[in-house]
């Protein structure tokens, strides 16, 4: 029996001793430690003069496009330029072999040169029939004879010459010169081969400075911008900014031409604008006709709001945030209106903020409404542009990422939209 207690006074002593250790790991300290701030970048709301657009689809054509064509029949004798090449109007593009055009004009001078030497006799005789006919030596028949004669040498003399005008312009036709400045296409036939008048394409020429932006605006956006479309019929310019693919909007063009009345199918009306086309430091031109273009029409006059970088905001559920620094830098989770995407990827902020007010820009996924943030205070300005709904961000320096986040938001907004909110 004394042993039993032994061995439990043992068990005791030894549960005893585990409890006490097990006390001591689990002993919190009476102050609760500092929460860690959040190292982000903060910026300030700015504010600037923008303009609302609707961004649109177009399309580049030339100003000028000739297909070149023989106007007299002969064999090709010689091709004189380069195709894809610059010419000017005036430049030689092709020689047919003239030597038959050169004979009919040579004929034809000298049909003139006999008419002109006949012309002159005639012009005596019928001076020495006036002669005659004041000392009434001659009848009045010889000297109508003598006028006769005279009118119609004067007659033929016209004919030699017009026709002499048409052998020196079929001459000319033989060496086919560019109608226009503009680019030119390759050689539709090669040396040698026989020439129709008027029937046969030898190769076109297109103007590609300045170009044409073609566009289509649709209904709704033309009723938006109703004042500016009157200050344009009054004659004042409109502008647009285009730009090709994926790029920036970095051209613009003047717009010069809408159609009278609106396409009752598509239900847009058509504008056209010119753009400048010089050629860049290699020679080459970026625009070519038929291009395919993103155009910013714009939509409203020209007003003051407030903008942050587009990385800024936070989407939650059908609702746009942006984390502003509070006091004690404490992340405040701020609703805000929206509204459209600069081409420098500052997004203007209709409501929810004020100018200077200091926005989070980065670390948003470890951030929540009352986290302390460590902040450093950056440029107002995006370091991303977010070129694509899939996501798609082109970066500053030119690298490419995948906003996957991205993405899914705009699926899930897409996605929680009502009928007539699409």
């Amino acid at each position: 029996m004394s042993r039993y207690r032994s061995f439990s006074s043992a068990l005791l002593t030894l549960a005893l001793a585990i409890t006490g250790c097990g006390f001591v790991k689990q002993e919190v300290p009476e102050e609760k430690k500092a929460e860690e701030a959040i190292p982000a970048r903060v910026v300030d709301a700015i504010s600037r003069d923008v303009v609302e657009y609707a961004e649109l689809t177009g399309r580049t054509a030339a100003a000028e496009s000739v297909e070149v064509r023989a106007q007299v029949s002969g064999y090709l004798e010689s091709i004189n330029f380069k195709p894809g090449s610059f010419v000017h109007k005036g430049d030689v593009l092709f020689q047919l072999d003239a030597r038959v055009y050169q004979a009919v004009f040579d004929q034809r001078k000298s049909d003139v040169a006999a008419k002109e030497a006949e012309l002159k006799q005639l012009e005596l005789d019928l001076a020495r029939q006036h002669t005659l006919d004041s000392r009434q030596a001659t009848s009045k028949q010889q000297v109508e004879q003598a006028q006769t004669d005279y009118d119609t040498c004067l007659a033929q003399l016209e004919a030699a010459r017009a026709n002499l005008e048409r052998a020196q312009i079929d001459l000319d036709y033989a060496t086919i010169r560019s109608p226009i400045d503009g680019e030119v296409s390759r050689e539709q036939l090669t040396v040698g081969n026989l020439i129709s008048s008027g029937a046969t394409l030898l190769t076109s020429v297109v103007a590609v400075d300045p170009i044409h932006v073609f566009f289509d605006v649709d209904e709704r956006s033309l009723l938006r911008f109703r004042e500016q479309i009157k200050e344009l019929d009054s004659g004042g310019k409109l502008s647009v900014k285009f730009a090709i693919g994926d790029g920036e909007f970095n051209r613009e063009a003047i717009v010069d031409f809408s159609e009278p009345r609106l396409n009752e199918t598509t239900g847009t009306l058509e504008f056209r604008a010119i753009a400048e086309n010089k050629p860049n430091d290699r020679g080459r031109r970026d625009l070519l006709p038929g291009l395919r273009l993103r155009v910013l029409f714009p939509t409203t006059p020209e007003y003051e709001a407030i903008l942050v970088p587009e990385e800024a905001i936070v989407t939650d559920q059908n609702v746009k945030r942006v984390y502003v620094l509070g006091d004690g830098n404490a992340a405040v989770s701020t609703p805000v209106e929206l509204g459209p995407l600069q081409d420098d990827n500052m997004r203007v902020v209709k409501a929810g903020l004020s100018l200077g007010d200091k926005v989070i820009v980065d670390n948003l996924l470890r951030i929540r409404s009352g986290s302390i943030v460590d902040p450093t205070l950056a440029p107002s300005q995006s370091t991303t542009r977010i070129v694509r709904e899939d996501g798609t961000i082109i970066n500053r320096d030119g690298t490419v990422e995948h906003d996957d986040i991205y993405e899914w938001s705009l699926r899930r907004d897409k996605k929680n939209k009502s009928p007539d909110e699409t």
